[in-house]
């Protein structure tokens, strides 16, 4: 079965993709064709059915950033890169025969040149570089390239964005638009490609979510089969437990639908819900007990799901972040075997260290984390301490009497 593409871009990139993919049997491309990138989000609303989005850059990718939100496929943007970059600068010179010093030129990161420069060993000037940004102003852009032409300070403007090399064309500015590189172009078709069969795989995968009313729950067969439907599932009733069998690809759908997170808030305070997944009933089951098992009271009116990698989403609906339940980096497995902690805790370990703005932290701060209490965390520290996975930094002084608090730093790559 081809896979169904959307490309989303300006008239000259759909024609030029259009021709790159001829006689291609595995994919089926769709293109939806914009005059300027900010109206790129108004061709959303006439997709069809597709596997996968495809824009011709960031700059329509970004205009359109917030409606991609209620998407459950793969979405991607043509990157700019130094390749593309190289090869405009080298035809200017060669085939143009342009003095490179007296071309304007914007693009999407700065860097680009930079690291085109390093690689041509400082040899190249550019002093007319202009960067572009997610808000910025089409009509800014070719004031920049118009006024710099009008100076008599360039002689050719170069763009990445379509429309501002028309701009500059209707205005009797030379212009000349970024070659995207046939590679660049061809290998992020491919990525959407693979994305979307990855996609697909894991949309079908079997899910199981579970549903336990506390003691003198009120009846919550109503709430099941509103659930159900939503998430276009199969379910039974043992002792007071609720069994939903689904797919993967509806419960994603579910955690974008209003009617399912009002649905839920329906139950608070009356049971609890989680969802797991796998390649067979059995392990789908026993991932949803796992995630099922993690839920408190402190947690407030949460659920989590646990995918077939292990890995553990949620709290829904109040977050969306995935933590390892399982580790392989032969530093982290050896760290679990010293002291004993569990893959998940290591993992939220991590994710701690990954989110904090500041590298030293207190023993409440990682209680808060890891939703545990104070002496649960300290009695953690003290592991880490010992086999020197973290060091005491210094001492917080508090606002209140009582002794000092110990600050810790975190010893091992949290990256």
């Amino acid at each position: 079965m081809k896979v169904k593409i959307a490309i989303i871009g300006s008239h000259d990139f759909c024609q030029h993709t259009e021709q790159l993919v001829t006689g291609r049997t595995d994919i089926e491309l769709h293109w939806y064709r914009y005059d300027e990138p900010k109206t790129a989000p108004l061709l959303l609303q006439t997709l069809k059915p597709c596997d996968a989005i495809l824009f011709s850059g960031s700059l329509p990718y970004y205009y359109a950033k917030e409606l991609l939100i209620d998407f459950s496929i793969p979405i991607l943007y043509l990157q700019q890169d130094e390749a593309a970059v190289a090869l405009t600068l080298l035809h200017l010179a060669t085939k143009e025969r342009l003095d490179l010093n007296r071309v304007s030129i914007d693009v999407r990161e700065k860097t680009l040149i930079e690291n085109v420069k390093k690689d041509l060993n400082q040899v190249l000037e550019l002093p007319y570089v202009h960067p572009l940004y997610d808000d910025e102003n089409i009509e800014d852009i070719v004031s920049y390239h118009k006024l710099l032409s009008l100076q008599g300070k360039t002689d050719m403007a170069v763009t990445s964005v379509h429309v501002v090399y028309e701009r500059l064309q209707q205005q009797q500015i030379p212009s000349y638009t970024m070659i995207d590189p046939i590679s660049s172009i061809l290998r992020t078709i491919e990525n959407a490609k693979q994305q979307a069969i990855l996609h697909k795989s894991n949309a079908a995968q079997i899910a199981v979510g579970l549903v336990k009313g506390i003691p003198n729950a009120e009846n919550l067969e109503t709430f099941i089969a509103a659930l159900a439907t939503i998430m276009k599932a199969r379910w039974n009733e043992n002792n007071g437990e609720y069994t939903l069998f689904t797919t993967m690809g509806n419960i994603e759908f579910s955690l974008k639908n209003n009617e399912f997170l009002a649905l839920f808030q329906t139950i608070s305070g009356q049971a609890k819900m989680s969802f797991g997944c796998g390649d067979t009933i059995v392990d789908a089951t026993e991932n949803a007990r796992f995630a099922l098992n993690l839920i408190h009271e402190s947690d407030g009116h949460s659920f989590y799901m646990l995918d077939a990698n292990k890995k553990l989403h949620g709290p829904f609906p109040q977050a969306n972040t995935a933590i390892a339940m399982k580790i392989n980096e032969p530093v982290l497995v050896e760290m679990a075997d010293k002291t004993k902690l569990s893959p998940a805790n290591i993992s939220k370990l991590l994710l701690f260290g990954q989110t904090r703005q500041t590298k030293q932290f207190t023993a409440t701060d990682l209680a808060l984390h890891l939703n545990v209490t104070r002496r649960t965390a300290e009695r953690t520290l003290k592991k880490l301490v010992e086999f020197n996975y973290i060091t005491i930094a210094g001492e917080e002084m508090t606002y209140k009497q009582g002794r000092p608090r110990a600050l810790y730093e975190f010893n091992f790559p949290t990256f």
